[in-house]
């Protein structure tokens, strides 16, 4: 799928700050990078068009953070967590949204199917629910295993490239990471922290967006 990928086996942070360095990466980075990453606590995420009074009496007491991406509202407790950063110099950053969600979602499927969860697949048309709670609205090629959602995303384009943002209903470990990291490029890098560089953009994305509560709370527009 690639020829290259970094594979960011990152620390925890507080939801503002990861989602900073999700956006952080998409702007700076050259190389498609694979980020797995973890939360300080208890945490949800919402999706770009959320409104967040709507939601409010469907979520726990926990903190939430907007992200840049659609989808459901998630959970981030007893998740797995990842992002897939594609650069604009990679022509996958321009597939088509359907093509490169359904396309992600197989070879990640197909990981899980060989290493321990053998029935996991795409979901089709008759397993599709609205709703905008994540895990209880499986989506066309999400992953389901049985009658249950495992994994679902959101994506973002800019001139920057492509940022898939993505969580998985399960607790995965770093061997299936680096493993499904080989499955989709065969010349692997291995980082355990975020540069000074990315670091810096992401903390000034936290005071200027990330952090605030106009983006929090921002109302959905057509």
């Amino acid at each position: 799928m690639f020829q290259h990928l970094t594979l960011l086996l990152d620390q925890a942070h507080d939801g503002p700050l990861n989602m900073a360095i999700d956006q952080a990466l998409l702007e700076t980075t050259r190389v498609t990078v694979l980020r797995v990453y973890q939360w300080t606590g208890p945490t949800i995420s919402i999706g770009y068009r959320h409104d967040l009074d709507a939601l409010r009496p469907s979520l726990p007491d926990w903190p939430v953070v907007r992200r840049w991406t659609g989808g459901g509202a998630v959970w981030h407790d007893a998740d797995s967590t990842y992002s897939l950063i594609v650069p604009s110099r990679e022509p996958w950053s321009v597939t088509r949204p359907v093509e490169s969600y359904r396309l992600f979602h197989s070879s990640l499927a197909e990981c899980l199917k060989t290493n321990g969860h053998p029935d996991c697949r795409l979901a089709g048309q008759d397993d599709q629910k609205e709703g905008a709670l994540c895990f209880e609205a499986p989506a066309l090629f999400d992953i389901v295993g049985g009658s249950e959602k495992i994994a679902g995303a959101g994506q973002r384009r800019t001139r920057e490239g492509l940022l898939h943002q993505g969580s998985v209903k399960l607790l995965l470990d770093k061997a299936f990471w680096l493993a499904w990291a080989q499955s989709l490029a065969p010349d692997i890098t291995i980082q355990d922290s975020v540069s000074d560089e990315v670091m810096n953009r992401a903390e000034k994305l936290v005071q200027e967006r990330y952090g605030q509560d106009e983006w929090l709370h921002r109302q959905r527009r057509a």
